[in-house]
């Protein structure tokens, strides 16, 4: 199974494919040491240097592969919609469970699962009353990605008076 180690301002990310360089989850490590990867085949470098644009300040879109063979359907469903929240907006899981019909807690369980965050951002979810919720990668990061994108849409040409 074919990985990458990326470091980022967060920590080191690991990304893991299956053989056909596929997505199959996201994760952040706890060791300290960044482990070099090396070179990268092209498929896997495609993700990794938009991982990198994405902490250089450059809010992107991707559509890379995504392996998700083991996602339930209402899973898919809460990832597809909130795939459209835009860079550096929140909206609540209240918000998320109105537009599904269902519950604030069977969205964020489902979030929970979210095999892919960063790429499916999850973090961009929080609750009604402004507090963070959860988030997969620990809250200190969901907090550092929120004030991140917050300060990189006021950087941005279009966003200045």
């Amino acid at each position: 199974m074919p990985i990458a180690h990326i470091k980022t301002p967060i920590g080191v990310i690991i990304l893991s494919f299956d053989d056909n360089f596929n997505l199959i989850k996201i994760t952040k490590s706890d060791d300290r040491e960044f482990l070099d990867g090396g070179e990268y085949p092209e498929s896997i470098k495609i993700l990794v240097d938009f991982l990198n644009a994405y902490f250089s300040g450059k809010p992107l879109r991707i559509n890379y592969p995504l392996k998700l063979d083991n996602i339930s359907e209402f899973d898919k469903k809460v990832l597809n919609l909130i795939s459209s929240i835009p860079f550096g907006q929140t909206v609540s899981y209240k918000w998320v469970a109105e537009k599904l019909k269902t519950s604030p807690r069977a969205v964020g369980q489902a979030l929970k699962r979210n095999p892919f965050p960063l790429l499916i951002p999850c973090h961009r979810i929080i609750k009604s009353d402004g507090n963070l919720g959860g988030y997969s990668l620990g809250l200190d990061v969901k907090k550092w990605l929120l004030e991140y994108e917050k300060s990189i849409l006021y950087k941005l040409p279009s966003r200045k008076t």
